[in-house]
Protein backbone atom coordinates (compact mmCIF):
# COMPACT_ATOMS: atom_id res chain seq x y z
CA UNK A 1 0.00 0.00 0.00
CA UNK A 2 1.23 3.45 -1.02
CA UNK A 3 0.57 6.31 0.92
CA UNK A 4 1.33 10.07 1.02
CA UNK A 5 2.54 11.67 4.01
CA UNK A 6 1.77 15.28 5.44
CA UNK A 7 3.87 17.12 7.92
CA UNK A 8 2.33 19.78 9.53
CA UNK A 9 3.38 22.90 11.48
CA UNK A 10 1.11 24.41 13.90
CA UNK A 11 3.01 26.48 15.70
CA UNK A 12 1.69 29.51 14.43
CA UNK A 13 -1.82 28.87 14.61
CA UNK A 14 -1.00 27.68 17.69
CA UNK A 15 0.29 30.60 18.98
CA UNK A 16 -2.23 33.03 17.18
CA UNK A 17 -4.52 30.90 19.25
CA UNK A 18 -2.52 31.38 22.58
CA UNK A 19 -2.72 35.32 21.40
CA UNK A 20 -6.58 35.17 20.97
CA UNK A 21 -6.97 33.43 24.79
CA UNK A 22 -5.12 36.29 25.92
CA UNK A 23 -6.95 38.70 24.42
CA UNK A 24 -10.01 37.48 25.37
CA UNK A 25 -8.88 37.15 29.31
CA UNK A 26 -8.28 40.83 28.86
CA UNK A 27 -11.01 42.20 27.37
CA UNK A 28 -11.92 45.07 29.32
CA UNK A 29 -10.52 47.73 26.60
CA UNK A 30 -12.51 46.44 23.99
CA UNK A 31 -15.78 46.73 26.38
CA UNK A 32 -14.78 50.57 26.67
CA UNK A 33 -13.93 51.17 23.44
CA UNK A 34 -17.98 49.89 22.98
CA UNK A 35 -19.10 51.97 25.79
CA UNK A 36 -17.61 55.24 24.39
CA UNK A 37 -19.25 54.48 21.19
CA UNK A 38 -22.30 54.03 22.81
CA UNK A 39 -22.69 56.57 24.65
CA UNK A 40 -21.68 58.96 21.67
CA UNK A 41 -24.27 56.96 19.52
CA UNK A 42 -27.33 57.65 22.34
CA UNK A 43 -26.36 61.27 22.14
CA UNK A 44 -26.76 61.34 18.82
CA UNK A 45 -30.34 60.01 19.43
CA UNK A 46 -31.14 63.11 21.53
CA UNK A 47 -29.93 65.40 18.39
CA UNK A 48 -31.97 63.41 15.69
CA UNK A 49 -35.02 63.23 18.62
CA UNK A 50 -35.86 59.35 17.92
CA UNK A 51 -35.29 56.00 19.30
CA UNK A 52 -32.28 54.35 18.30
CA UNK A 53 -34.41 52.12 16.05
CA UNK A 54 -35.30 55.12 14.28
CA UNK A 55 -38.89 55.78 15.63
CA UNK A 56 -39.66 59.76 15.69
CA UNK A 57 -40.06 60.50 19.58
CA UNK A 58 -43.84 61.98 20.63
CA UNK A 59 -43.64 65.38 20.35
CA UNK A 60 -44.17 67.72 23.35
CA UNK A 61 -47.46 68.86 24.11
CA UNK A 62 -48.38 72.41 23.95
CA UNK A 63 -48.50 72.51 27.54
CA UNK A 64 -45.55 71.34 27.98
CA UNK A 65 -43.97 74.04 25.58
CA UNK A 66 -45.52 76.64 27.46
CA UNK A 67 -44.49 75.51 30.79
CA UNK A 68 -40.94 75.28 29.46
CA UNK A 69 -41.50 79.11 28.41
CA UNK A 70 -43.31 80.40 31.86
CA UNK A 71 -40.22 78.63 33.67
CA UNK A 72 -37.59 80.86 31.21
CA UNK A 73 -36.58 77.24 29.39
CA UNK A 74 -36.26 76.46 25.48
CA UNK A 75 -39.64 75.73 23.83
CA UNK A 76 -36.69 73.51 21.47
CA UNK A 77 -35.81 70.01 22.40
CA UNK A 78 -38.00 67.00 23.64
CA UNK A 79 -36.01 65.59 26.11
CA UNK A 80 -33.44 68.33 26.82
CA UNK A 81 -35.35 70.93 28.96
CA UNK A 82 -32.03 71.17 31.34
CA UNK A 83 -29.66 68.84 29.27
CA UNK A 84 -29.24 67.31 32.63
CA UNK A 85 -30.40 63.70 31.23
CA UNK A 86 -28.43 63.86 27.79
CA UNK A 87 -25.05 65.16 29.72
CA UNK A 88 -25.60 62.02 32.09
CA UNK A 89 -25.53 59.41 29.47
CA UNK A 90 -22.10 57.11 30.61
CA UNK A 91 -20.90 53.47 30.19
CA UNK A 92 -18.99 51.46 32.72
CA UNK A 93 -16.94 48.69 31.16
CA UNK A 94 -16.36 45.75 33.12
CA UNK A 95 -13.74 42.45 31.86
CA UNK A 96 -16.82 41.11 30.07
CA UNK A 97 -19.66 43.54 29.59
CA UNK A 98 -20.19 47.22 28.97
CA UNK A 99 -23.14 48.69 30.95
CA UNK A 100 -24.82 52.41 29.24
CA UNK A 101 -27.44 54.17 31.14
CA UNK A 102 -28.16 57.29 33.41
CA UNK A 103 -27.91 58.21 36.97
CA UNK A 104 -31.06 60.86 36.23
CA UNK A 105 -33.80 60.18 38.80
CA UNK A 106 -36.14 60.62 35.54
CA UNK A 107 -34.36 58.77 33.04
CA UNK A 108 -36.53 55.33 33.26
CA UNK A 109 -39.67 56.80 32.81
CA UNK A 110 -38.86 58.69 29.68
CA UNK A 111 -36.79 55.80 28.76
CA UNK A 112 -40.15 53.26 29.32
CA UNK A 113 -43.02 56.15 29.64
CA UNK A 114 -45.32 55.65 32.60
CA UNK A 115 -48.05 57.49 35.14
CA UNK A 116 -46.86 59.80 37.97
CA UNK A 117 -49.63 60.15 40.62
CA UNK A 118 -49.67 63.38 42.11
CA UNK A 119 -51.40 63.30 45.77
CA UNK A 120 -53.45 66.58 46.21
CA UNK A 121 -51.85 69.09 48.50
CA UNK A 122 -51.83 72.38 49.82
CA UNK A 123 -50.13 75.82 47.70
CA UNK A 124 -50.32 79.19 47.70
CA UNK A 125 -50.97 81.46 44.04
CA UNK A 126 -49.52 84.91 43.79
CA UNK A 127 -52.16 87.84 42.33
CA UNK A 128 -51.91 91.06 41.63
CA UNK A 129 -54.66 93.51 43.81
CA UNK A 130 -55.41 96.69 41.89
CA UNK A 131 -54.47 99.36 44.55
CA UNK A 132 -57.12 101.91 43.82
CA UNK A 133 -59.99 99.81 43.28
CA UNK A 134 -59.10 96.87 45.93
CA UNK A 135 -59.64 94.14 42.90
CA UNK A 136 -57.72 91.29 42.93
CA UNK A 137 -56.70 90.38 39.46
CA UNK A 138 -57.38 86.70 37.99
CA UNK A 139 -53.60 86.56 36.38
CA UNK A 140 -50.82 84.56 38.61
CA UNK A 141 -47.55 86.87 39.13
CA UNK A 142 -44.30 86.42 40.61
CA UNK A 143 -43.71 86.41 44.27
CA UNK A 144 -41.84 89.20 43.94
CA UNK A 145 -44.19 90.96 42.30
CA UNK A 146 -47.51 89.70 44.14
CA UNK A 147 -49.17 92.22 46.53
CA UNK A 148 -51.65 89.19 47.07
CA UNK A 149 -51.53 85.58 48.41
CA UNK A 150 -54.39 83.06 48.26
CA UNK A 151 -53.93 79.30 49.68
CA UNK A 152 -55.63 77.15 47.44
CA UNK A 153 -55.80 73.20 47.14
CA UNK A 154 -54.18 71.53 44.13
CA UNK A 155 -56.71 68.21 43.86
CA UNK A 156 -54.48 65.19 43.13
CA UNK A 157 -53.97 64.13 39.39
CA UNK A 158 -51.83 61.92 36.73
CA UNK A 159 -48.96 62.89 34.68
CA UNK A 160 -48.40 60.76 31.88
CA UNK A 161 -45.36 60.48 30.25
CA UNK A 162 -45.02 58.45 27.05
CA UNK A 163 -42.22 56.45 26.46
CA UNK A 164 -39.75 58.03 24.41
CA UNK A 165 -36.54 55.42 24.34
CA UNK A 166 -33.08 56.79 24.00
CA UNK A 167 -31.04 53.97 25.21
CA UNK A 168 -30.72 50.48 22.83
CA UNK A 169 -28.45 49.38 19.97
CA UNK A 170 -29.95 49.97 16.27
CA UNK A 171 -28.73 48.23 13.37
CA UNK A 172 -25.44 50.65 12.71
CA UNK A 173 -24.69 50.18 16.46
CA UNK A 174 -24.44 46.30 15.83
CA UNK A 175 -22.70 47.01 12.70
CA UNK A 176 -19.64 49.27 14.54
CA UNK A 177 -19.54 46.91 16.95
CA UNK A 178 -18.76 43.72 15.53
CA UNK A 179 -16.43 46.47 13.50
CA UNK A 180 -14.71 47.32 16.77
CA UNK A 181 -14.48 43.76 17.84
CA UNK A 182 -12.51 42.77 14.44
CA UNK A 183 -10.11 45.79 15.10
CA UNK A 184 -9.63 45.01 18.43
CA UNK A 185 -9.72 41.28 17.82
CA UNK A 186 -6.82 41.95 14.57
CA UNK A 187 -3.99 44.98 16.44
Amino acid sequence: MTGISYEIDASEALAGVEELKRRLAQSAGFYKNVGDYLVFSTKETFDRETSPDGQPWKPLLPSTIKGRVSRGRSPNGILRESGDLAGSINAQAGSAEVKIGSNVEHAAIHQLGGTIKKPARQGEIFLKRNERTGEIGNRFVKKSKSNAVQDVTIPAHEITIPARPYLGISDADQAAIIELADEWLHD
